[in-house]
């Protein structure tokens, strides 16, 4: 599988590890921090490689399918609705009882030119490059 390296962030969540992964896979929630996101959902109660998880952005209904799990250390989701989608590479890492969280976006199997997929990453980079302080703040200010 190709990819083109859009961007990645690392931030410190002042949570512990199990709680910043409640946070991460609460899809109700995602609205509170992703942006341009209307809601979220699961039709799987169980979090597992090959959820179909649906959302609704722009009025338009899109989905992530997860495509790696390892419960509280990292989350994989990909975009399903086309062939040169985007991967979203959550990592999660104790640090003396805070969370390192490192976010790697991806454009996955490109059949798009270099500069297609630079342009891309560009809009990519300039609508969610914020993704992990957005997630910090609402997880350190949630109930």
């Amino acid at each position: 599988m190709s990819q083109f390296s859009v961007f990645e962030s690392t931030v410190t969540i002042h949570l512990p590890v199990h709680r910043v992964w409640e946070l991460l896979t609460d899809w109700a929630a995602a609205p509170l921090w992703m942006h341009g996101i209307g809601s979220m959902h699961s039709d799987d109660p169980q979090l597992r490689v090959g959820t179909t998880l649906t959302y609704r952005v722009a009025g338009h209904e899109r989905r992530y399918e997860v495509r790696d799990l390892i419960e509280n250390r990292l989350l994989v989701l990909h975009t399903s609705q086309n062939p040169d989608g985007l991967s979203y590479r959550y990592d999660l890492k104790d640090d003396a009882g805070y969370t390192e969280v490192v976010l790697q976006v991806a454009i996955i199997n490109p059949d798009l030119s270099v500069e297609e997929c630079e342009e891309l990453a560009g809009h990519v980079r300039e609508s969610e490059e914020d993704k992990l302080d957005q997630l910090r703040m609402y997880a350190e200010t949630a109930p």
